[in-house]
């Protein structure tokens, strides 16, 4: 058993928990946290910002988190527009107050973006959505060749955006930027100091992680609490197309509660989508070569609790 740490120095060093959905990133930052007391986690996950749907964004419950301190969970309502420059405003207060209480931050999550705009200082164009504007490209985007005027629009304001003209969402923001800014997209994002941090990637191997995967998208269905969620955010105002944007697990929910799909149907699906969406993540994170890979196994995570210290340790002595 190792001791907890007696005191901080005065910048503290971030711990980073990271990398693909379902291995377990949560409780082994609940497990690490117990040895670097006092700790606090910060979520890093874009669904689990979400304000009441708790159980296919899969947000920690009490339970899970075990009497550690947790933030930046719940921080908007469903469908109501949330940028990643506003996680990013609140994560930084949030690390502000956790350096005034000399609590050790942990950071948990999987969406890269968060994660690289936090450690590696991006300072995101922090331009408003225009709602009406936004709306008006939505809608001449409904069909393959609306969206294709979009991206020619963009290329011919900035040929040098670095910009998927297959996502919807990124094209609309990429010209918003444009019509606040009136500049190349480059130059409207500049750099504040990266923050020290030990990067900790946890993974699994392919068979384990489709059989953690699966076994979530059927407790999500079989124990009814999904669709109970689903039916309650309904009753309190929440709209389908919300919801649906709410990530993996509520349109399949939906279709659920409409005849559309049976639950089998849609516990397939969720893996589905999910195994997809977690290709994604580990795309993205294998190419930084400062995370560190951990490979849990099929039992609990804490065996890699002093794997994760040592490193964590091991950094902050040679000031990585």
């Amino acid at each position: 058993m190792r001791p907890p740490a007696a005191r901080f120095p005065e910048l503290i060093r971030l711990l980073a928990i990271i990398g693909p959905t379902a291995t377990g990133k949560t409780p082994l930052a609940v497990a690490v946290a117990g040895h670097l007391a006092p700790a606090e986690l910060l979520n890093a996950d874009s669904r689990q910002v979400i304000r009441g749907l708790q159980v296919a964004t899969c947000a920690p419950t009490a339970h899970d988190l075990r009497g550690i301190p947790a933030h930046l969970f719940a921080l908007h309502d469903p469908g109501e527009p949330f940028s990643v420059a506003a996680w990013l405003d609140a994560a930084r207060s949030a690390l502000s107050a956790l350096h005034t209480r000399q609590a050790q931050p942990i950071l948990v999550g999987g969406t890269g973006l968060y994660v690289a705009a936090l450690l590696d200082g991006l300072d995101l164009a922090r331009v408003p959505a225009d709602p009406e504007r936004r709306a008006q490209r939505s809608a001449q985007a409904a069909t393959p060749e609306g969206l294709q005027r979009l991206a020619a629009e963009l290329a011919a304001r900035d040929p040098d955006a670095a910009v998927d003209v297959r996502n919807l969402r990124r094209v609309v923001r990429a010209l918003e930027i444009l019509d606040a800014r009136g500049a190349p997209l480059h130059q409207a994002r500049g750099r504040t100091a990266p923050i020290p941090a030990t990067r900790i990637g946890l993974d699994a191997p392919r068979d384990l992680h489709d059989a953690l995967i699966a076994a979530r998208a059927r407790a999500m269905f079989e124990t009814g609490a999904l669709l109970e969620e689903v039916h309650s955010a309904m009753g309190r105002g929440v709209t389908r197309g919300a919801l649906e944007s709410a990530g993996i697990g509520y349109r399949e929910a939906l279709a659920v509660i409409d005849g559309q799909a049976t639950s089998e149907q849609a516990i397939a699906l969720v893996a589905q989508r999910t195994r997809r969406y977690a290709k994604a993540q580990r795309t993205w994170f294998r190419r930084d070569g400062r995370i560190r890979w951990l490979q849990r196994g099929e039992g609990p995570v804490e065996p890699l609790v002093d794997e994760v210290l040592d490193a964590f340790r091991e950094d902050a002595r040679v000031g990585q």
